[in-house]
């Protein structure tokens, strides 16, 4: 689940105190979001994908959820053109989106990245629960992807990388081993329901990929009427930085604001044109003063230290939003889903994570 690299290169603008990140250091959904960050100093989380066993046993196919009647299917993407020849019995997703789409549907891919520091064993809150035995085998990926041996040993004949960052480094070698997917648009730039469309389509499921989607939007539209509170309230959504600076989202086109935005949220001009013309802003403390709105939403990387040193910052807690209790501190179970929205983290957010902030913005009122 999961900005690697998120800093080079860098683009500074001294006069404001702010560093700008470029688009090509942008995140991916979780997982890679998260490395990239982490190798620029910025939201360090231990997400160390680490391996582990079951599910790539040949004779123990895991994708009977596939459809049967709709192949060959051709796929067009941002790196070329895939065709899956028949329905995929051992599929690997590398992506939060594949993985999360396949779930939701009820398929069980052969290997899945892990994502570490929500839940000991890797597997999200909003994801366990869909797993079934033989569990997929847990796939590590470092900066510079996955181990495409470890894929290769899993014999795939699918391979789902839409929500895979650094897929344009791998795709032709995994291109090799079987057919493989990537993003439409650009590295984290593709919508959720963009990516489970494509996987819809990939195992001979479209119709069931449509429903999905609309039963997620669904769900995610309930949070204007249930409540009213959050609309036309301005938000500033950061991420500590480990040097005591803030990662700010200032892109209308990020997932993450673009899921705030649905709730009826509005990132007000002054996040925006900050400097740069990337999805995030490095922003120093002497710079606090424009996250003063309705309500602000922070993450720490779970570091209770590094959260209590930035609270106690005169420039921060006398801000009036931090004031009058309209600042929310996420945790990580809470921030990885509101950040990378799947067709099972978006339901979690709207029952575990919109409450909180909708409680910050009533404060605002």
């Amino acid at each position: 689940m999961n900005l690697a690299s998120l800093g080079k290169p860098y683009l500074n603008n001294l006069p404001y105190a702010v560093t700008a990140i470029h688009k090509e250091g942008h995140a991916s959904p979780m997982r890679t979001m998260m490395r990239r960050l982490a190798a620029t100093s910025a939201l360090v989380l231990s997400l160390g994908l680490v391996a582990a066993c079951g599910g790539d046993s040949e004779d123990e196919p895991a994708a009977s959820g596939t459809g049967q009647g709709a192949f060959p299917v051709t796929l067009t993407h941002k790196l070329g053109t895939t065709t899956i020849k028949e329905p995929p019995k051992r599929i690997v997703a590398l992506g939060e989106v594949d993985q999360d789409t396949l779930l939701a549907l009820g398929v069980q891919p052969v290997g899945m990245a892990e994502l570490t520091g929500v839940q000991k064993d890797g597997l999200a809150p909003w994801t366990a629960p869909k797993v079934k035995d033989p569990k997929p085998k847990m796939l590590r990926a470092t900066d510079s992807g996955f181990n495409l041996d470890e894929i290769a040993a899993l014999k795939p004949d699918l391979i789902l990388a839409g929500g895979d960052y650094y897929i344009d480094k791998a795709y032709d070698k995994l291109s090799k081993l079987a057919p493989t997917t990537a993003y439409q648009t650009g590295p984290y730039e593709d919508s959720w329901q963009m990516i489970a469309r494509q996987v819809a389509q990939a195992i001979g499921r479209p119709a069931d990929g449509e429903k999905l989607v609309a039963e997620v939007e669904a769900k995610l539209n309930e949070v204007k009427d249930k409540y009213p509170q959050l609309q036309g309230k301005e938000f500033a959504f950061t991420s500590t930085f480990p040097n005591g600076n803030l990662g700010v989202m200032k892109s209308t086109e990020d997932i993450s604001v673009k899921t705030l935005n649905g709730f009826g949220m509005v990132l007000p001009e002054q996040i925006k044109n900050l400097p740069g013309d990337s999805f995030a802003v490095e922003l120093s403390t002497e710079k606090l003063g424009v996250l003063d709105v309705d309500v602000l939403i922070s993450h720490y990387n779970n570091d209770t230290a590094l959260q209590r040193k930035f609270e106690q910052n005169k420039l921060f807690s006398s801000l009036d939003v931090v004031k009058r209790g309209s600042y929310v501190a996420l945790d990580l179970q809470s921030f990885w889903p509101l950040r990378t929205p799947t067709p099972l983290s978006a339901p979690y957010v709207v029952d575990n994570v919109v409450p909180k902030i909708a409680e910050a913005a009533a404060k605002a009122d």
